[in-house]
């Protein structure tokens, strides 16, 4: 497992075992964002999977629950993607390798 994928404490499960949806923290001001959107939908799309059904979005700077829920998650920046117990945070939802590992295992239940 790559070391830039941090554990969170708590844990809802994955969609794999009938969890939740992956969360996309994003904001209309954030260059990155739509790069790591575009990253997560390729992964997905590869893997036979379709980014409307398995992420829901939040927009931190149109929802106040969205960056409370980020800022609850020890975040401050977007983008962010939580995969069940899995953070994928700011530069490294950038990285396909590491996008696609943290989805694989979202997916697998693990």
């Amino acid at each position: 497992m790559c070391a830039e994928i941090q554990e969170v404490v708590f844990r809802k499960g994955p969609k794999g075992s009938g969890g939740e949806k992956i969360k996309f923290f994003k904001s209309a001001s954030c260059s990155r964002c739509p790069i790591a959107k575009f990253i997560l939908l390729r992964v997905l799309t590869s893997m036979g999977m379709e980014y409307d059904q398995c992420v829901t979005e939040r927009d931190t700077e149109r929802d106040s629950d969205a960056m409370a829920e980020l800022l609850m998650l020890d975040c401050v920046q977007t983008p962010v993607l939580k995969l069940g117990s899995v953070l994928v945070k700011e530069e490294e939802a950038l990285k396909e390798k590491v996008v696609r590992e943290a989805v694989q295992r979202w997916a697998s239940g693990l």
